[in-house]
């Protein structure tokens, strides 16, 4: 197989994955393979077990993807030591915490907390989501050089960026940069409202963020204090990564 088919066949297998279920049009039209081609791929990967067809004629994804997905996150070691700070703060606050990890210029979601209510924030784990959309998002980009940030804007924004809102956005990365949270109601989940916090690398590169999900159309009345704590469970998660927090004088998206 060239590098252009193979290429191809990995766009086929990220859409089987991330839309669920779907037929062999509906895969066409979602990776612009024609039925013939994209049909070819999915018996090789069916053969291979990494796909299956049903009943319905519906392609989907085999617990072969999910085994692999676990592997990953395990053998990073991401996994407990993130549910382990999540617990910590879902404790301190009771309110669903996450953490989402950053790369590519995407957030997957990979660890999550609930708290014992009725009424709480649920995420998705394993979504992968604009960083243009999330608190968590914005966390992350407080500290990323400005052509990432643009780049981020540019490939993710759902509407013309005009020079007053980069400016706008590059005001607030400051502040959030400053202050070591993100917060308000983001693009991506109407109705909540959230707060995040930076988790870096052992060189002071953010590779995920921490965050905090709650249920109301305004700012909480213990949203300020929800969001120092989740700043402080960021910079535990931080050090057990072994990593560095920059200086807070220093934001690179300034």
């Amino acid at each position: 197989m060239s590098d252009g088919a193979i290429n191809r066949t990995l766009r086929a297998l990220i859409a089987v994955c991330e839309e669920g279920p779907q037929t062999l049009t509906a895969l066409s039209g979602r990776t612009g393979l024609t039925p013939p081609t994209l049909l070819r791929m999915l018996r090789l990967m069916r053969d291979e077990g990494f796909v299956t067809q049903d009943e319905d004629r519906k392609w989907r994804a085999t617990m072969l993807m999910w085994r692999l997905g676990c592997a990953v996150k395990d053998s990073t070691g991401t996994g407990e030591l993130a549910e382990r700070t999540l617990r910590e703060l879902v404790e301190a606050i009771d309110e669903t915490v996450v953490f989402a990890a950053f790369e590519g210029g995407w957030l997957t979601y990979v660890a999550q907390a609930e708290p014992d209510k009725p009424v709480r924030a649920h995420i998705t784990l394993g979504g992968r989501y604009a960083t243009l959309d999330t608190m968590t998002g914005h966390a992350v980009m407080a500290w990323l050089p400005r052509n990432e940030v643009d780049e981020i804007v540019k490939t993710q924004a759902k509407r013309a960026f005009s020079a007053a809102d980069r400016r706008a956005l590059y005001q607030e990365l400051v502040e959030t940069a400053r202050i070591g949270y993100a917060c308000g109601s983001g693009d991506r989940w109407p109705g909540v409202w959230g707060a995040a916090a930076p988790v870096f690398d052992h060189r002071g590169r953010p590779v995920g963020a921490v965050g905090v999900s709650i249920p109301t159309t305004s700012v909480p009345e213990h949203g300020h204090a929800a969001a120092e704590e989740v700043a402080r469970a960021a910079r535990r998660l931080t050090e057990r990564f072994g990593g560095t927090v920059p200086a807070s004088s220093l934001p690179s998206a300034r």
